[in-house]
């Protein structure tokens, strides 16, 4: 053996031994796990396509620690963008819920429906569970309703306010149109009064800097994008216009589910409107508020929003 070659030998194995030892200090790579609803939705870090989700998870190893621009697409939903950090040796697990373009989601789960406190028809407080659903963020608008209707005119001008005067057929029939629904009552309520349970969509306390309430009847409604976020991120649930529910309206219907019947009645005069207009009181603008004594069709404040049952 050449006597050069043993350094070249000592160098290899030291080189070896430092590759090895370094292997075994290495922590382990960061894990990231991304669960969605709905599935099928295709997941980018920093801009490149990494796969697609499915039912039980999309795991992805992160061998370098860095800030990562993490994007969530699929067709029919907005893109959900993030920045994460996943560490050596972390698991960081999300779970995202995608939302239809101009919808929210709202969580569902049980929840005090009524107000102990309130009219005969809002009496007594019950229990309800409610599957997950989304729901419009803001009441239809005029620009919205005349795509739908070309011929549509509506009570007060401006595309970006509510579309006022529209009977609950014509609202059940666009939210069809979307592929969405009217709201049931319970959902309506949940979904203004937030997971606190409040009393408006803001609150405890009553107050008309915060919602478009308690102001002249001839005042008129103001554009859906200019009202505050209530508990639940929707915009003018109290107050600006009523807003036209699924259900038949029925003044005993809190006494029928004390007796086991949920589904409400199966026909009625009316349908339920709820969260008040620009001209109601604090009474009226409650988001437990059941007015029973509307025999309207449509009328100049009554709108509507939509709701959608999750995949």
């Amino acid at each position: 053996m050449k006597i050069w070659t043993l350094p070249l030998i000592g160098f290899i194995l030291l080189v070896v031994t430092v590759a090895v030892i370094y292997w075994l200090l290495k922590p382990p790579p960061g894990i990231l796990v991304i669960r969605t609803i709905p599935a099928g939705v295709q997941v980018s870090l920093d801009g490149r396509v990494v796969s697609t989700t499915v039912d039980t998870g999309l795991v992805i190893v992160i061998e370098k620690t860095e800030h990562r621009f993490l994007e969530l697409s699929r067709p029919g939903y907005e893109t959900d963008t993030s920045t994460i950090w996943v560490a050596p040796d972390q698991r960081l697990e999300l779970d995202v819920v995608m939302r239809p373009p101009g919808m929210a989601w709202i969580r569902g789960g049980e929840f005090v429906m009524g107000w102990g406190e309130g009219a005969y028809n809002e009496k007594p407080e019950h229990k309800v569970r409610l599957n997950p659903y989304y729901m419009d963020r803001t009441e239809v608008t005029v620009s919205a309703f005349r795509g739908y209707r070309p011929d549509y005119r509506p009570a007060f001008a401006g595309d970006s306010l509510p579309a006022t005067d529209i009977s609950w057929e014509e609202a059940y029939a666009y939210c069809e149109s979307m592929g969405k629904r009217l709201p049931t009552e319970a959902e309506w309520e949940r979904a203004c009064r937030g997971a606190q349970g409040y009393a408006f969509a803001y609150g405890m306390a009553y107050d008309v800097n915060k919602a478009r309430t308690g102001l002249a009847l001839d005042v008129g409604p103001v554009a859906v994008n200019g009202l505050t976020p209530g508990a639940s991120g929707l915009l003018g649930m109290t107050g600006n216009v009523w807003e036209w529910c699924a259900d038949w309206y029925g003044r005993d219907t809190y006494q029928q589910r004390l007796k086991g019947h949920f589904d409400g009645p199966p026909q009625g005069d009316q349908h339920v409107l709820r969260g008040g207009a620009w001209y109601s009181n604090a009474q009226a603008a409650r988001c437990t508020h059941r007015p029973g004594n509307v025999k309207k069709t449509r009328d100049p404040s009554f709108g509507f929003r939509c709701a959608r049952d999750l995949e």
